[in-house]
């Protein structure tokens, strides 16, 4: 496997992750917060997919302009519908990942927009990992305060065992 095809494999495996979180979040838990001031479940979802937009429309528009919206307005109201903001955060991944993949092509030179650049497609995807990686974990800390935390095993397969290939 080149560096590319790593690079890609390992956005798509944090894709498979945040989906598989998302998956967590339902209709009864959908308002849970991690803190009194915090986000509930299904606005994290959706700024984690309203990010990637964000970011896209100003390095690689192409890419952005055909993604969900997951706002009914622009006071920040979420859409109704749980089902169509996940399937919005899919998309998105699967946007940020031919971003990339197209930008790495062109020998991994800058990605650069009106508003924003990164020198180098990687650091486009090293931004959308970090990002992804805090919001998941706000999702998975509303869930522990609201006595939903998935068990072990369940985090072993649909997270940790998404990177690691050792057997215990």
């Amino acid at each position: 496997m080149d560096v590319t095809e790593a690079l890609l494999d390992s956005w798509d495996r944090q894709c498979r992750i945040v989906e598989a979180v998302a998956s967590l979040v339902d209709e009864a838990n959908r308002h849970v917060k991690p803190s009194e001031d915090g986000w509930p479940l299904d606005k994290q979802l959706a700024h984690m997919h309203n990010t990637r937009k964000f970011w896209l429309s100003q390095v690689a528009p192409q890419h952005a302009a055909n993604l969900g919206e997951v706002y009914a307005d622009e006071n920040g109201t979420l859409i109704s519908d749980l089902d169509a903001i996940k399937a919005c955060l899919r998309a998105s991944g699967l946007a940020v990942r031919e971003a990339v993949r197209e930008g790495l092509a062109k020998v991994g030179g800058p990605m650069t927009g009106e508003n924003a650049t990164y020198d180098n497609p990687v650091l486009l995807l090293q931004h959308m990992v970090w990002h992804d990686g805090w919001h998941v974990g706000l999702i998975f800390l509303a869930l522990r305060l609201n006595g939903q935390e998935p068990p072990e095993e369940w985090e072993e397969s649909h997270v940790w065992g998404q990177w690691r290939t050792e057997t215990w």
